[in-house]
């Protein structure tokens, strides 16, 4: 029943119709604002709410990203994004990019942790300077460190650059994750 023409089935996982999906999101999150700023009791405190949503959600879709590719059965995806660029790959560099993997879904989670506790738990103050003098430092952080960690764990391996990065990261998002 398979023609020249068929269309290739979607991944196992895959969202047939993601852009319709964030889009929606995108325009539920203004009617949402709207609605708990106009119905929802102290104004303050529901703006301050609405603004740490956007980070929180993030990192929580992040996390979810990461995390769902570690299921049982699996090939995580930082290590499907390595055999997207470099083809086959050794053992030892698909088990560090499983591990990295691992990593980075525990970072987004401690990141949305961090940043929904500050908030509820600590001060607003505390809670700014995390959002918008922290954030993008840590993350710049990680990444430097891994890939400095990464140069000296496996020295013998080519990386490409970061615009070829960005050209793969694009192609394989496009292709599902497939090779």
């Amino acid at each position: 029943m398979s023609s020249s023409n068929a269309q290739p089935e979607p991944a196992r996982g895959s969202f047939k119709y993601r852009g319709v999906l964030i889009l929606s999101l995108a325009a539920v999150y203004p009617i949402a604002a709207w609605w708990v700023l106009a119905y929802g009791g102290e104004a303050g405190a529901t703006a301050l709410w609405l603004a740490a949503a956007p980070q929180v959600f993030c990192y929580l879709a992040l996390l979810w990203v990461f995390g769902r590719s570690l299921r049982s059965g699996r090939e995580a995806l930082l290590t499907r994004f390595a055999r997207f660029v470099h083809g086959e790959i050794s053992a030892d560099i698909a088990r560090y990019t499983r591990q990295i993997t691992i990593f980075w879904t525990a970072f987004f989670a401690v990141m949305a942790l961090t940043s929904a506790s500050l908030l509820v738990f600590v001060s607003v103050a505390a809670w700014l300077f995390f959002a918008n003098v922290l954030n993008l430092p840590l993350l710049v952080c990680v990444f430097v460190a891994e890939y400095v960690y990464r140069s000296m764990r496996f020295p013998g391996v080519a990386y490409p650059s970061l615009g070829a990065t960005v050209t793969a990261f694009r192609q394989f998002r496009n292709s599902n994750g497939k090779s």
